[in-house]
């Protein structure tokens, strides 16, 4: 596909692998969780995100004259309608129509059987700065990392409904760091789904937590965006990274695995267990043999 799209001269993907100078990464290792690596991996986590922008008027007044708080409710650009199972829809229509919040529903198609007054629904909304507003006591997402930044900088608790790709993993950091919920899909039951909403909002140190993960988050000397432009100018500076890269970096998997160290081990226990049961083996026999000789 590579070759198809920028010819027949293009080096094979392993050559790119060997040539890495410098990867990013657009997570944050707080959350995702910290691992050793090289310098040459560089986190960028939270690169997407912009300065905050007023929200649109119709939108603000209806935060604004919220009685009781919003609960805000996505599935991301790449979950569609026909993508969520009928009746795992029906069960969350039916839980956000009766709880006593109103509740912001981004939905791709132009009505949603089964809600309810206190259901809004729109076919897009500014998430980022929608988040930021103190009205929004939750947010109920798919999980996506993106979602999951823009909720942790706004300071709102999540609950997460995983359904592509890495979700899961995002959705199960949620409880790890105490700052929301993961409910499976395909066993997704209304009673659960309600004491999750009433469990993050009431009980606040869901938002305390989130507050908490926010800030050790952002404090740091650069933000990802001047993090990501620094480490760039520093490969063209010296003419690549090379002298950051570890040793074992374009080491094959049986090397990383040190499988030749192992094998020498095998081998050689194999080769005791076989010199102790050709001792015992021995030892058997010739007392086998002397009782034998005896008994003539």
């Amino acid at each position: 596909m590579i070759r198809k799209h920028f010819g027949p001269d293009t080096p094979h993907i392993s050559e790119f692998y060997e040539n890495v100078h410098m990867l990013f990464l657009n997570v944050h290792p707080v959350f995702e969780g910290i691992r050793p690596v090289p310098p040459t991996v560089v986190y960028t986590g939270g690169l997407h995100q912009k300065p905050i922008k007023e929200l649109p008027v119709d939108l603000l007044s209806y935060l604004d004259s919220s009685k009781n708080g919003v609960i805000y409710t996505s599935f991301g650009t790449n979950v569609k309608p026909d993508g969520i199972a009928t009746h795992v829809l029906k069960k969350i229509v039916k839980v956000l129509s009766e709880v006593p919040y109103d509740v912001l529903l981004k939905w791709d198609e132009d009505d949603l059987p089964g809600r309810s007054d206190n259901i809004r629904i729109s076919k897009w909304l500014p998430q980022s700065d929608l988040l930021r507003h103190p009205k929004i006591k939750l947010f109920i997402t798919q999980a996506g990392l993106q979602s999951t930044d823009e909720a942790i900088t706004a300071g709102v608790p999540l609950i997460g409904i995983p359904m592509l790709g890495d979700q899961w993993f995002n959705a199960e950091r949620y409880e790890y760091h105490k700052i929301g919920f993961k409910i499976e899909p395909n066993t997704l039951e209304e009673e659960q789904l309600k004491n999750a909403i009433s469990t993050v909002i009431e009980d606040n140190s869901y938002r305390q937590n989130v507050i908490k993960l926010r800030t050790l988050m952002y404090d740091q000397p650069m933000g990802p965006l001047e993090r990501a432009v620094w480490w760039t100018e520093h490969v063209l500076r010296h003419g690549g990274a090379r002298h950051l890269r570890a040793p074992d970096a374009n080491m094959s998997w049986w090397q990383y695995l040190e499988l030749n160290l192992v094998l020498t081990l095998l081998i050689s226990l194999l080769i005791l267990v076989f010199i102790f049961i050709s001792l015992v083996y021995f030892v058997c026999i010739n007392y086998v043999t002397s009782k034998k000789l005896k008994a003539a």
